[in-house]
């Protein structure tokens, strides 16, 4: 390593501990005797302290994991319920008035199948 400079690979390695073993010593012995070298591997070690800082900073404005999801929850509850509320909590039809044809006076409750059922044979002519 005497006679070139360190290269970027290098100083990663070295600042993250990361450089070969058989390495270290002539890459210290270098950047003790080169600035270029030393500034540059200062300049790493800022590099990496500062990303160690930010990834230790918590994230601001966002709400923990947990707290989250147990508020989407709790929103899927109030949802489900609310809907459970409407479908059951509908009035029935109401009796027909005096004025009103036949065909509304004699309704009979029907479920969805034979809603169903009525219609399609209604399409089918029979």
């Amino acid at each position: 390593m005497s006679g070139r400079h360190a290269t970027a690979g290098d100083l990663e390695s070295y600042v993250l501990g990361a450089l070969e073993p058989s390495r270290v010593a002539a890459f210290e012995a270098h950047c003790a005797e080169c600035d270029t070298c030393a500034a540059a591997l200062a300049a790493e070690a800022c590099l990496e302290v500062a990303f160690e800082q930010v990834a230790r900073r918590p994230v601001r404005g966002s709400t923990p994991r947990p707290l989250r999801a147990a508020a989407y929850g709790a929103a899927g509850l109030v949802a489900m319920a609310a809907a459970v509320v409407l479908w059951f909590g509908h009035s029935p039809a109401s009796p027909a008035s005096a004025g009103e044809g036949t065909a509304a006076a004699s309704h009979h409750a029907m479920d969805d199948g034979a809603i169903l059922d009525a219609r399609n044979d209604a399409l089918d002519g029979g």
